[in-house]
């Protein structure tokens, strides 16, 4: 029995449960999690490179500790800085972690179906029915507070916003500007010191502004060591799944200036630059990855046929070029702030995050990941709910295809098992690799 299957046991006994024994689905879930976290310290996937080991057992061990410890623990969307709640010394778990980790233990149907049965539309985004249904459930138990960014869906807004008055905790709601500016940077680095003020009364301890700098400080060594890691990703063999590329994304957005994320990605180029050759397709991936389709899994996962190469999830946040390195205010570098003004820093990177704006921002990010990689082309997943990418799809496929890169887009869903038509993406995205064979052959 594979830990997978374990896991998948536990959820299913939780999934009985629900409905009458909430406090027992959790602790039963929590059991399970606890037991998968301590596994992953001591017996890693033997297919995954030394970095991908450490990713994999650090997204496991942080995001239980964030649930096992909910007095400690703040909820999040993906974007939101979280420097503050480290300097801190609280638990940050993001909304899409914890319902991955539901899915993960594929007892994601009945927490949504209770969601649903609390009023929770089904055209709403599937990472945020399950948040509302482990919250509504009680099998999710109240954090000490929450934190969202308005990037990058609505759903953040509405979830949350119900989430605060379910639980009777504060929510701070910071507000993202469409246009990159250095005027509404400024106005995003006040919501933020305005976050920090109420995290400091939410965990009864005072901000330490000397330590939120030293963690900007080594957000920026990470973000630019994930940067510079991209050349180094260029036709190697990254050894990597659809589950662990999506735990080191979270890794990179719910740790960020940890000395923990710092050195999974400086370990992470010194592997990807050691690793043998990838003989078989390299693509960039647009938004999330439905990792529980086996069909796909099958093709991608630890495969030499294909790889997921890059994905704009991760590289969110690129250097600045063309005219956004040229806006008034900006250094030479093309940014209007370093790490010495923490505030500032880390709305620069919430505002020209490639997910916030118009579609054309996630369509350079998208040509840029896939030039840098030498990319065979790009797979843009539309995750059920989220209407930002259904609607950018068609925009995205004829601008990336136009610089030169075939693209396949698949409807599906990330979470929901019973919203993925498996049969019909398999063989639509086995069809998409073979054109890629022979477009390069």
């Amino acid at each position: 029995m594979t830990g997978d299957d374990i896991i998948a046991w536990f959820g299913r006994v939780a999934d009985d449960a629900l409905a009458t024994r909430p406090a027992f689905a959790r602790h039963w879930l929590m059991m399970g999690y606890e037991g998968m976290a301590a596994k992953t310290q001591v017996a890693g996937d033997p297919r995954f490179l030394p970095s991908g080991k450490d990713g994999y057992a650090l997204f496991m061990s942080r995001v239980v500790r964030a649930m096992a410890h909910p007095e400690k623990s703040v909820i999040t969307s993906i974007f939101t800085p979280n420097e503050i709640f480290h300097a801190l010394g609280a638990y940050p778990a993001t909304a899409e972690a914890i319902a991955s980790f539901a899915s993960g233990a594929q007892a994601e149907h009945g927490i949504i179906a209770c969601a649903e049965g609390a009023g929770v539309p089904e055209t709403f985004c599937s990472y945020h029915r399950t948040l509302m249904g482990l919250a509504t459930t009680g099998v999710l138990e109240k954090p000490r507070m929450l934190a969202v960014t308005s990037v990058a869906c609505d759903a953040n807004n509405l979830t949350f916003k119900t989430l605060s008055r379910l639980w009777d905790v504060p929510l701070a709601y910071i507000d993202i500007p469409y246009e990159i500016t250095r005027d509404g940077v400024v106005y995003v680095a006040e919501e933020l010191r305005e976050m920090g003020k109420m995290a400091e009364e939410c965990f009864s301890k005072k901000l330490d502004e000397e330590r939120l700098t030293a963690l900007c400080r080594a957000s920026a060594r990470t973000r630019d060591a994930i940067l510079s890691g991209l050349a180094k990703r260029q036709g190697r063999y990254l050894h990597n799944t659809m589950t662990l590329d999506m735990m080191e994304m979270l890794d990179f957005h719910l740790l960020l200036g940890t000395e923990e994320a710092e050195r999974l990605a400086k370990r992470m180029n010194e592997d990807f630059g050691a690793a043998e050759r990838c003989q078989g397709l390299n693509l960039v991936w647009g938004h999330v990855s439905p990792y529980f389709l086996a069909g796909i899994g099958n093709e991608i996962d630890c495969s030499q046929r294909a790889q997921i190469v890059a994905s704009d999830m991760m590289f969110d946040y690129l250097d600045p070029v063309g005219d956004e390195a040229k806006l008034p205010g900006a250094k030479p570098n093309g940014l209007f702030f370093d790490a010495s003004t923490p505030y500032e820093f880390m709305a620069e990177r919430v505002v020209r995050n490639c997910f916030n704006g118009p579609a054309e921002r996630r369509i350079k990010t998208l040509i840029r990941l896939a030039d840098a990689t030498d990319a065979d082309g790009v797979v843009f997943f539309c995750h059920w709910g989220c209407k930002q990418t259904a609607g950018a799809a068609q925009l995205v496929r004829s601008a990336v295809e136009e610089a030169g890169y075939p693209v396949l887009v698949l409807d599906g869903d990330a979470v929901d098992r019973a919203n993925c038509m498996e049969g019909q993406m398999t063989t639509r995205f086995d069809a998409f690799l073979e054109l890629l064979e022979a477009r390069r052959g």
